[in-house]
């Protein structure tokens, strides 16, 4: 059975902790899902 993998790692939260745990799964080659609920940026 074939499984559709969409993403392989979720973030929620995207301050200066959020875009620092994308940053480090997209370069080992993850496909990242971001969640936000307001502006996208640390402070």
């Amino acid at each position: 059975m074939a499984r559709s993998k969409r993403f392989d790692v979720a973030v929620i939260g995207a301050g200066m902790g959020g875009w620092a745990a994308v940053r480090a799964a997209r370069a080992r080659g993850k496909r990242v899902a971001l969640f936000e609920r307001g502006l996208v940026g640390g402070t």
